[in-house]
This record gives C-alpha cells, structure tokens and sequence, in this order.
C-alpha cells in the first residue's frame, strides 16, 4: 500500500494515541511557553567574532559602557535661574537614590574646579547659599560643559544620568527610563529624553505593545477570509486551533532551549498564524473538492492526502528554507529567528495533516454551502479565461515578463542602501522631536569613540601627549557631522582656566612656561584613569595610562556618510599618532550601528542566494527536469525583482528590514508554484493534454493558490499598522512580493508551460504518485 494512503489511514484507525501525544506535547511545551522570557539586552547583526564587536567590547572593558548613559533636555526654561536649579538639584537628588541608577550628573551636582592658593579644587556648581547672578556666572563661564550639561547657546540645562549596565540589560531598564521621565516631566514639564537607553526602552514597549497586535489582527483578517471562503465554521475553528497549536509549541521550544524572545522573535507568532493557514486552506479546499466528486469522507480524505500531502510537505519545506537560510546572516538575533520559524513551520505541517484529516473524519459531511468554492462558477470561468488567454497570448506575456524584468533590473541597480539609525521612526515620532531638540542643542547623539593606544606603557602622563589629544580634537571637530568632542584634554583647560580665575578666555591648554605652576593641579584632578576630583566624569584613560580616548557626538547622517567620516577621522588621528608608535581604532554605537546595517545586507543576500539554491536543487529532484526546474523559478524570482525595482524607483532603502523581506517571501512565494506544478504532473500523468491539464490545474489548484495568497497578502499588510517604517515597509513590501507572485503563477507559469513545457513528463514526481494514481476530471 503507497506511503501516503499508508499514513493516512493510520491516522484515521488511531485517533486516540494521535490526540493523546498532542494533547501531551501541548502540555508540556505550554507550559514552557509560559516560562519563556524576553531579552532585553542591545540587539545587534554583527557575528561575535568581528573585528567591530571585539572593539566594541575591548573598549568597554576599558573605558566602561558607553550606552549607558540616558540625557534629559530641559527646553524652554532658563538653566541658571535659582528656580530651576533648585529644583534640579532636588529632582537630581531623587533620581539618584534609583534602583538601577549609577551616577547622576547636572547643572545642580556637578563639579567644576577652582583655585584656592596654589591648588585647584573643585565645588559643585549650584551653591543655595549665593546669589542669583553669581550662580547664574559661574554656570556661563564653564565652557567645559557646553554641549554636556548646558546647550552650545547656553538656552536649555540637561541630566545625564549613567545606567548599571547590568540593569540597562534587564526588564527593569524601561520602568526606570519611564520613571525618570515621568518625575522630571512631572517637575519640569517639557522634558527630552535621549541616549541609547531610551532608544532601547522605545523600541522594546512598542515591540511589547505590537506584537500581540500583530497576532491577534493577522488571526482575525485570515480567519475571516476563511469565514468569507467557506460559509463553514469548521473551515473557521479548524485552522484557529492548529496555529494556536503551532504558537504554543514554537515558544515552548524556544524556552525549553534556553532561547528568549526579542525584538525579533516577538513578530514569529504572526507569521505563523499568516503562514500556517496555507496548509489549512489547500487541505480544506482539496477534501471539498473530492468529497464533491467521490461523496465518501474516508475515501475523499485519502485521496486529498495522496493529492496534496507531498505537495504540502515541499511547500513547508522551502518555506521552512526561506527561513532557516537566515542561520546563514551572521546575527544571533536572526539567527534565532530563522531556526525557531523553521521549527515552527514544520510543526504547523506535522499538526495540519493529523489534526485536519481526524476532523474531517469525525465531523458530519460538507453540505452544499461548505462547498461553494469548488463549485464557483464565476471562479470557474475566471480560471477557464486564464487557460484560453495564457495559451493564446503566451508570446505576448513572456515578451511583456521579459520588458518587466528588465526595467526591474534597471530600478535594483537605482537601489540606495544609505542606511541611517533612527530611520524607522516617522518625523512626527515623539522620539524623533527629542532627539531633535536634543542635537539642536547639544550634537550628534551617537557616540563614536577614537581609542589612541601606545605602544609605550604610562606614555599619556605625558603633557605633550594631552597636546596631541587637543590636536586631534581640533581637526576632527571641523567634520559637520561631529558635535561636541571630550578629552583628557577638555579636563586639563578646564583646570587651567580654574587656575586663572575662571576666566573662560583660559579654557585652553597650558604654555610650557605656565605648565610647572599648574601641573600639580592637573594631576590631583585629572588623576589616572577618570578625573580624580571629577570622578563623576566620563574615564578618559585606562588604568595604565597607555591608551586614551577621545569621544565624539555624531549626527544620524547616514551608512554612506559614515563610513567617509570613519575613513577620514581615522586617518586624521595616525597624522597626529603616528602608526609605529601607536595603535588606534575607532568603535561605539555609530560604528557598530554602521557595519552592523551594512553586514545584514550583505548575509541576506547570501542567505536569499541559498535559499534559492536549496529550493532550486529539491524541484530539479522532484522533476528530474532542467527546463522545468528553470520554469518554477521564473514566476518566484521576476516578483523579487520586481519589488526590488519598485524600491530603487521609489527610493525605498535597502536596509535590514527590507533586505528580509527577500530571503522570506521567495520561501513563502515558491509554495504557489509547488501546488501549481504538483497538480499539472499528475493530470499529465493520467494522459490529460497539455492544454487540459493546464486548465484543469487552474480551476482546481488555482482556486486553493488565490485564496491562500489573499490570506498571506491581507495577513502581511496588517505589519503597515506599526509605529516602526521597517515593520510597515516589511508588511507592504512583502505583500506586493507575494501579490506579484500570484499573478505570476496564474498568467506567467501557464504560458512558460505552453511555450517552454517538456513534452517528457515522465519526472520524479510521477514516481511518487503513480501507486496512488488519482485521476482528476476536467470540470466541464
């Protein structure tokens, strides 16, 4: 007896040990699901072993975290005035005795140096007991903090506050953000946060907010396509309980292997519920079909197995390709995604054909009304046009496919991946407005980071090396992109100008001459590694002093820009540190947001390329046929390219999010042509002719392949609801992929096979079925 009657009727005579080892496994993967939990830790698309990664992490070893470090803007109110800065100091006061919270620095605590002799030491700059107008001075004339506590016109005061790392990689993280922006709104009113914190705790509430969104709005929009299809509440129910099914078990799993869910894996139970109603669909819409014809439940659900099982399994596995290909994309975070989604999709297979078959059998027959798609008549005529119209005009549309390619290829070649960070929010993003008012302010908001090593031990003791620190400074400030600079350096003028009154002409660096009268001052401040007296300061040194850092405030300018200023500064520092007495790098949040874009890109290119491969060498075996092979692949890679056109044409970035959208939607898209050619092989085999087994396959699979692409498409456009411009490009861009390729399917791929078809069709695929031969009538 063949495989799949074989396993069908095992399935049928053993209900109870099936519904048992389900009900089992749901138990048990349930309740992990329900212990899963979220990672809040940065997500980046680098591989650990980069050069980029190991930087970053040298650095912070070093220096300590540099995306700690969460600011509070204050526009709109006067930042010397005693009002507000009694309330600064109070409200700075508060923030400090926060969990979580390691340093809080503002206009209120902050220390600043002055001369008391021959010595300088430092006092905190708001002092309750002065005068107005002396506090209002004292603050003014320390250019030290522009651009760090007050603004480079000196309108708007700011908080920096210095997050634990440990507790910035936690879930406390956004109730803390949340409660210092509440207090400080609560006091001060118009408040703007920013800082990679804040970023962070932005990107994670809107993921928690969305993702059941996501879940609960795909489920809906499929199952009332379904309700709309089939008139049946079995058609409705059914599938509701396989993705429930399918969802439980994928996050039991990720929980059971120690896997927590992210910024990325928080989108995967949407994409099952959009995904697993395919399986559902195609089954559904077979076993009406045969019970139409053969009036029999058991013989009408063998049947729609041997017919569409084997078909099924292939779509879920290159589905399940299209996926896992992203294994291939160098990140931990995708990585994750695209085995788990694998998983899953596989899964939602193996719950399908158990659970679906059990149903039918137990449920009492289709009526008439449950059947109304397979008896369509305005979907009859509509597919019975299609074969006439494709076989007339088969020329006509592969000459028209063919113009299409190539003005799509000219809109990929016009494709920027111009990559800028904050680019998923809208310009009306509350976001947005404080990182605004933030850079109008105070500079760029990501931290780049210019590490100088000597090959020398304790060579930064040095005065002379401090020099080159200023020197350096003083070019790569002339950059547009770069705002505010800070350096050991900044500490020693500060310290110079302290010791000359406090004049702000003396922020400077020291002559030779003044030097010996002020250098015991600089060194009780400035210390070893942070700034001895000014210890709330950012590190400036290690702990040898052999290497030094300068920090840089850069703008969002772009990967293209970026990397230029990169290139430059780069080269600017080995001017004034020579390499063969020195080593240096550049890291922080700028760089790494910068490779991390650009190597995404790149690895899911690769992984498309594999995806491809993969998919490609399973139909060559399934139909032993290059020609066919090169026909199944026509009607999934023009709507790739077609997307890709529309991007270049439309000046759609290809980014992380969009790049995505590829390697998934070939695996998704390729599941029409599998049902496709499936069908068209078995009507040949039984002896139909070319031009009635074409039609045959496009009023009966073509009905399945509409519907379950209008399920995909409406269930990927729910993503255009989201606050993030990636998720909603995903959603669109994906949909029109998929929409492209249904058009394709049902115009493109029956011409190919007029024109293109082999006449042999004795393949792989007939080897498979010809034990459980099932003849298909042409519906006349």
């Amino acid at each position: 007896m063949p495989l799949w009657t074989r396993s069908t009727n095992w399935i049928l005579d053993h209900p109870r040990v099936i519904l048992v080892a389900i009900v089992a496994i749901t138990i048990v993967l349930g309740y992990f699901s329900t212990t899963v939990e979220t990672d809040h830790r940065a997500g980046h698309f680098l591989a650990t072993d980069s050069e980029v990664v190991q930087n970053f992490n040298k650095f912070n070893e070093e220096f300590g975290a540099n995306q700690t470090i969460l600011y509070i803007v204050f526009p709109d109110q006067d930042p010397t005035s005693r009002a507000f800065l009694s309330k600064m100091d109070s409200v700075t006061s508060l923030v400090g005795t926060f969990d979580g919270v390691e340093h809080v620095l503002s206009l209120s605590n902050a220390p600043y140096p002055v001369r008391v002799g021959d010595s300088v030491v430092t006092k905190t700059m708001f002092d309750p007991l002065a005068t107005e107008e002396l506090n209002r001075q004292t603050i003014r004339d320390q250019t030290f903090l522009r651009g760090l506590l007050l603004s480079n016109d000196g309108s708007d005061g700011a908080m920096i506050v210095d997050i634990e790392e440990s507790f910035n990689e936690s879930p406390e993280r956004v109730e803390l953000v949340n409660r210092i922006e509440s207090l400080t709104g609560s006091v001060f009113g118009n408040v703007a946060l920013a800082g990679i914190p804040y970023l962070r705790t932005q990107y994670a509430q809107r993921v928690t907010a969305e993702a059941p969104f996501f879940t609960v709005a795909a489920l809906l929009v499929s199952l009332g396509l379904l309700f709309i299809t089939f008139r049946a509440r079995r058609a409705v129910t059914l599938p509701t309980i396989i993705v429930a099914l399918g969802i439980t078990w994928t996050v039991g799993l990720i929980a059971l292997f120690n896997h927590k869910m992210n910024i990325v894996t928080s989108v995967l139970p949407a994409l099952l519920v959009i995904i697993g109603m395919a399986n559902a669909i195609h089954l559904t819409t077979k076993f009406f079909d045969r019970y139409r014809l053969l009036g029999r439940r058991r013989e009408a659900i063998i049947q729609t197995m041997n017919i569409v099982g084997l078909a099924t399994f292939l779509t879920s596995v290159t589905t399940a390709v299209g996926f896992a290909a992203l294994m291939l994309s160098g990140s931990q975070l995708l990585s994750v995604f695209g085995q788990y989604a694998a998983m899953g999709i596989m899964l939602l297979y193996a719950i399908s054909i158990t659970i679906i078959p059990l149903v039918f059998s137990r449920l009492k027959p289709p009526s008439h009304k449950d059947q109304r798609l397979a008896t369509h008549q305005g979907l009859t005529r509509l597919f019975d046009f299609l074969a006439l119209w494709t076989r007339r005009f088969s020329k006509t549309i592969i000459f028209g496919s063919v113009c299409i390619l190539a003005l799509s290829i000219l809109g990929v070649s016009r494709i920027s991946s111009d990559i800028f960070v904050f680019a998923d929010f809208y310009d009306d993003d509350p976001l947005v407005r404080n990182l605004d008012i933030y850079e109008s302010g105070f500079g760029g908001i990501l931290p780049m980071e210019i590490i100088i090593e000597s090959k020398t031990e304790g060579k930064f003791r040095s005065i002379n090396e401090i020099r080159k620190l200023s020197r350096l400074q003083e070019t790569i400030v002339r950059h547009d992109a770069i705002g505010r600079t800070l350096s050991a350096a900044d500490l020693v003028k500060w310290t110079t100008q302290a010791y000359f009154g406090g004049n702000p002409r003396a922020y400077r660096m020291p002559t030779s001459y003044e030097l010996p009268f002020i250098q015991d001052a600089v060194s009780g401040l400035t210390g070893n590694t942070t700034g001895g007296s000014l210890s709330s300061l950012p590190r400036m040194f290690d702990s040898t002093l052999t290497s030094a850092r300068v920090f840089a405030g850069v703008y969002d300018i772009g990967t293209s820009n970026m990397n230029a200023l990169l290139d430059s500064v780069l080269v600017e520092t080995h001017k004034v540190f020579p390499e063969d007495r020195y080593a240096a790098y550049i890291t922080g949040t700028a760089i790494k947001a910068t490779r991390s874009g650009e190597n995404l890109v790149i690895n899911l290119a690769i992984s498309l390329s594999v995806a491809l491969v993969i998919i490609s060498l399973i139909m060559g075996f399934l139909f032993r046929s290059v020609r066919l092979t090169l026909i199944s692949l026509a009607p999934n890679v023009l709507p790739l390219l077609i997307v890709g056109g529309t991007m270049g044409f439309t000046g759609i970035v290809l980014k992380p999010s969009t790049a995505l959208i590829f390697p998934l939607a070939f695996g998704i898209a390729v599941d029409d042509t599998i049902h496709f050619l499936a069908k068209y092989r078995i009507v040949r085999s039984a002896g139909l002719a070319k031009n009635v087994a074409i039609r045959t396959t496009l009023r009966e699979t073509g009905k399945a392949i509409l519907f379950t692409s209008l399920v995909l498409m409406c269930g990927f456009l729910v993503f255009t609801f989201s606050s993030f411009g990636g998720t909603v490009n995903l959603g669109a861009l994906t949909a029109l992929t998929l929409t492209m390729a249904l058009i394709a399917n049902l115009i493109l791929l029956p011409a190919l096979l007029y024109r293109y078809g082999p006449a042999d069709d004795v393949t792989r695929w007939q080897k498979l079925q010809e034990d459980e031969r099932v003849v298909d009538v042409p519906l006349d």
